[in-house]
């Protein structure tokens, strides 16, 4: 594979990776501050799950398309 080739390739990667990150945070942004969201993919409303115990929050639709680890330590 060429050179030019994997940078194409790595480029897009990167694009994509960045896309989902951004829409991720917008999600996160929604949900926290009260707004019914839903997922892009089942369009159901996404919930957060704020737990006391040692398992990790998280943002997701009820089928789990969407499922987003939250870090509040």
């Amino acid at each position: 594979m060429s050179e030019l080739s994997q940078l194409s390739q790595l480029k897009s990667f990167n694009k994509l990776t960045s896309d989902s990150f951004h829409q991720q945070k917008h999600f996160i942004k929604k949900v926290l501050s009260g707004r019914i969201t839903q997922c892009p993919q089942c369009h159901q409303n996404l919930t957060i799950n704020m737990n006391n115990t040692d398992e990790q929050s998280t943002i997701r639709c009820a089928k789990k398309c969407t499922d987003i680890e939250l870090d509040c330590s």
